[in-house]
């Protein structure tokens, strides 16, 4: 792990000293894992909201493949894909202890994971969690935001999750549209990265006017609100058993922070999904589907037309690219989704620190949409003559940097 030699406090101080840097990381990672006190929506709101904005379910069959009891197959095969030499979590039993010990202990966690229930939930020191913390590269390391937290999970708790997951796993396709290409089975990063180059090509062939929007979200994992999430799962079509399973997870857990090999007093946790946990991207994509489907069945976000349907966005994960068409009221719109949703599930976008990228709009018109927008404007256009079009489009727009292009993925011949 880095070592942190200095962090800013929050009454803007740098201080040196360990304990202070400890209670620091404490202090902003205990507030950020407790914003359920600082929003309530109306009585009502979450559930009109997916009412309006989840169109798709399982299918019957499928709920009840969920339901179904945990095998000592299902364990052992979660056993069989973790991976050794993993930092264990605060119980300090590594994976490879329950490998070891296998034929002793998978079948004790059959009768556990299974007697599970609202009234016999884990015990909370299973529950407990040491995050440890990553530096971001190019960001300000004396800032508690500059670095990425990674919870480090008891085995049994991460065994339990890997296995709702892989059960999840063969029904998202059918749960999650396909411009969300994040941590689905079957689908790339790439696949968003040439979708984005065709957007381009599509708009000056075509002639219409085109604005990419990429927003910066502000911890999108851990800001996740519970109350949203398992109603999401409940509007999804998951059972008692399986939302059982997935709320043991989220009962009462607790952190402590681990900062240059010393842990910080514990705290409570109260949302957001653990990143280091098997579970918590795919609970994060079904989260975020309901925003997507209400960007694309908006009207006043026109988006850039295909052959068979209009393409408004596109995403990996919390990474969000947007096609405006009609920029200025589409901004607007869009700006409008992020505070309605936010409201209800967390989500909190950074305009600062979002870019928007002039495809095709006129500069007049562009010039106007900048003064109007707190969003940072990349670049005023794309150039024309460029040897490689993938290259001038990553370097005006680093969101596309962390994608891999692919040609032969053709979305706008849909």
């Amino acid at each position: 792990m880095a070592y942190i030699p200095k962090i800013r406090t929050p009454t803007g101080d740098i201080t040196l000293r360990p304990e202070e840097i400890s209670a620091t990381f404490r202090d902003y990672y205990a507030s950020l894992y407790n914003l359920s006190g600082t929003t309530s929506p109306p009585p009502g709101a979450i559930r009109d909201y997916l009412a309006a904005n989840l169109r798709v379910r399982l299918r019957d069959t499928e709920a009840e493949q969920l339901e179904e009891p945990i095998s000592a197959g299902e364990i052992a095969a979660a056993l069989k894909s973790a991976k050794n030499g993993k930092s264990p979590g605060p119980d300090g039993l590594p994976v490879e202890y329950y490998k070891e010990l296998r034929d002793t202990l998978v079948p004790h966690m059959v009768t556990t994971f299974n007697a599970i229930t609202a009234e016999t939930p884990l015990h909370p020191h299973t529950l407990c969690a040491t995050i440890t913390v990553l530096p971001k590269p190019g960001k300000d390391p004396s800032e508690c935001t500059s670095y990425r937290p990674i919870s480090l999970l008891t085995s049994d708790i991460k065994i339990l999750a890997r296995i709702l997951a892989d059960r999840l796993k063969p029904y998202l396709p059918g749960l999650v549209h396909t411009d969300q290409v994040g941590f689905i089975p079957g689908r790339e990063a790439r696949d968003g990265t040439q979708r984005a180059i065709n957007a381009v090509s599509a708009a000056r062939r075509s002639g219409q006017r085109l604005l990419l929007l990429s927003t910066d979200t502000e911890k999108a994992f851990d800001r996740v609100l519970w109350p949203f999430l398992f109603q999401t799962l409940r509007t999804l079509g998951m059972g008692p058993n399986f939302l059982t399973w997935v709320r043991a997870l989220y009962t009462s857990p607790t952190a402590r922070i681990k900062v240059n090999g010393a842990r910080s007093t514990s705290f409570s946790i109260t949302n957001g999904t653990q990143q280091g946990c098997p579970l918590s991207p795919l609970l994060f994509a079904l989260s975020l589907e309901p925003f997507l489907e209400a960007i694309r069945r908006n009207s006043a976000i026109p988006g850039l037309k295909g052959v068979n349907s209009s393409h408004k966005v596109a995403a990996y994960a919390d990474d969000l690219l947007f096609f405006l068409t009609d920029a200025h009221r589409s901004l607007q719109v869009v700006v409008r989704e992020f505070e309605v949703y936010g409201e209800l599930a967390g989500l909190k976008i950074n305009m600062s620190k979002s870019e928007i990228l002039n495809i095709s709009v006129p500069e007049a018109e562009a010039t106007g949409i900048r003064d109007s927008f707190p969003f940072h404007l990349s670049r005023s256009h794309v150039p024309t003559l460029s040897p490689c079009p993938l290259y001038s489009l990553c370097l005006c727009f680093p969101v596309l940097l962390s994608l891999t292009c692919s040609s032969g993925v053709k979305f706008f011949a849909r």
